[in-house]
């Protein structure tokens, strides 16, 4: 994994511990994230953990399996408050970026 995939998975992960998303979590969830946040898991799960999180939103994984259409949709239809974390990924994806990563 280079770095800067490494850096956004570990933004991502601090930014969903810190949303109310997190409180829907579980512990091991949780701990799994804080892990990817300190740069402490291993690298081909980074980015499975994150999308275990946002699995926790309604409609992702249906989202996520479609075609890029589909996730924009269903993203935009999302609160804002859900958004945010997605979002801070890393500045300066656009939502294409994030779909593939998150694939």
């Amino acid at each position: 994994m280079t770095a800067t995939r490494q850096a956004e998975a570990q933004q991502a992960a601090r930014t969903l511990l810190a949303s109310p998303l997190a409180a829907e979590l579980s512990a091991a969830e949780r701990s799994e994230l804080r892990a990817v946040a300190d740069g402490q898991y291993a690298a081909a799960g980074k980015w499975g953990a994150i999308k275990a999180a946002f699995s926790k939103i309604g409609g992702f994984a249906k989202a996520i399996k479609g075609k890029y259409s589909d996730f924009k949709k269903w993203y935009d239809g999302l609160s804002w408050w859900v958004k945010a974390p997605l979002k801070a990924i890393t500045p300066g994806l656009t939502l294409l970026e994030i779909y593939n990563a998150l694939r």
